[in-house]
């Protein structure tokens, strides 16, 4: 098994930037210390589906797209009609258990961990900073905790999860994870911003 390695790892380690009033309102960094996998069902199987991985989960899978839910430290997105995100710590490998209850008559299982990168920023002007390149309304009313939703920011395919009350999670594909970082932090010049990147 080949390592995952961080694409960010020389772009981040700057150490911030302070705001036009010279403050740093925001916390910018790249999350780590997840897997992610991605199970899909047919238009006839998805029921089926379901049932199959409920044993390798611990449960069942969510039942609308947009907002996630937890079994333990699992995180599970239902990103399409058939289609399922599963989160996970980076110390637990469920690929190997949900390939054994899949068949592939059913669904498929496919590992994205190595194909995306998860950049964070959090803090009380998040919103306003992703809203100047992503039509979404982010407002808490509309987009509360755990809401996540597939958009773009500047044709770029992103995955937008609201990880807390101030802090947004982006998945991008690896392909564009330097061109989002430079794009997040450009945008966050006038709030000022830290960077946060894990050891």
């Amino acid at each position: 098994m080949l390592e995952r390695s961080s694409v960010l790892i020389g772009v981040g380690r700057e150490a911030g930037r302070d705001g036009a009033n010279g403050q740093r309102r925001l916390r910018i960094g790249e999350a780590r210390g997840w897997k992610l996998v991605q199970v899909a069902a047919f238009s006839t199987t998805a029921a089926e589906l379901e049932q199959a991985v409920r044993p390798s989960i611990g449960g069942a899978l969510p039942a609308d797209v947009g907002h996630a839910t937890s079994i333990g430290s699992r995180l599970l997105l239902r990103t399409g009609p058939e289609h399922f995100w599963i989160i996970t710590r980076d110390g637990e490998d469920i690929v190997p258990a949900l390939q054994s209850a899949v068949a592939p008559a059913i669904g498929s299982v496919t590992a994205l961990s190595h194909s995306r990168t998860c950049i964070s920023i959090e803090g009380s002007h998040s919103r306003a900073v992703l809203a100047t390149g992503i039509a979404l309304d982010l407002h808490p009313e509309v987009f509360p905790l755990n809401s996540f939703a597939l958009t773009g920011l500047h044709h770029t395919p992103i995955m937008v999860l609201r990880s807390g009350a101030t802090r947004f999670e982006l998945y991008v594909s690896r392909s564009f994870a330097v061109w989002t970082w430079e794009w997040l932090t450009d945008a966050a010049l006038p709030y000022g911003y830290e960077v946060e990147m894990p050891d």
